[in-house]
């Protein structure tokens, strides 16, 4: 990852990376394979990244934010 990578830019990457995988293994068109990605529950979720709040921050920063904030839930899933 690019240290200035966005996090658009980074859920972009992995979406295209995943089309064409699936590209490789259906041998569809790459944009019929990229639609096949974005309806998959990850493909959403990644779109949403994409396309919301987080879309401009440095990924790497937001990486960050997000394990923070997880180490900080699992304490009150503990009870």
């Amino acid at each position: 990852m690019d240290k200035e990578q966005t996090v658009s830019d980074m859920a972009n990457e992995v979406l295209t990376r995943q089309a064409e995988l699936r590209v490789e293994q259906t041998g569809e068109p790459l944009e019929e394979a990229l639609e096949a990605v974005l309806k998959t529950e990850a493909g959403s979720q990644l779109r949403d990244l994409r396309n919301r709040r987080h879309r401009g921050e440095r990924a790497d920063e937001w990486q960050e934010d997000i394990a923070r904030e997880r180490a900080q839930e699992r304490p009150d899933a503990l009870g």
